[in-house]
């Protein structure tokens, strides 16, 4: 009996540094990233501009947009119980990705989980590249 009570006492403070560990692991909020000023490569019109973010979408996976008004695309990303939505607001030079809503994503006060960072990222660089 004393012996479990020792390797409990001595291993308590291990699994509590542990447990702790994971849960911080587990909450990876970041400041929201909004893309502001990227600057569109070559030159188009604003028909181009808008296919060329759509394709960028389609190449990223789970985006579906919908049009809100020349120059303005309502973009909505869902995977497993997770949603988001952003805007895409662009004319012939450039565009920005601004947060609207989100669904699961831990949003609280101008911060929000990381895959939402990751995705906006990874959407504004295939819309860069001209995916």
């Amino acid at each position: 009996m004393l012996a479990r009570r020792d390797v409990l006492r001595r291993g308590m403070p291990v699994l509590v540094a542990l447990g702790g560990g994971i849960g911080l692991g587990a909450c990876r909020a970041q400041p929201i990233y909004q893309s502001t000023g990227a600057q569109f490569p070559g030159r188009g019109n604003l028909a181009e501009r808008e296919a060329q973010i759509r394709r960028a979408a389609a190449s990223q996976g789970g985006w579906h947009l919908q049009s809100i008004r020349p120059g303005l695309l309502r973009g909505t990303n869902t995977w497993r119980s997770h949603q988001m939505t952003v805007d895409i607001a662009f004319d012939v030079r450039g565009f920005s990705i601004t947060y609207v809503n989100s669904v699961n994503l831990d949003y609280s006060g101008g911060q929000i989980h990381s895959a939402y960072n990751d995705r906006v990222r990874a959407l504004e660089s295939a819309i860069l590249r001209g995916a």
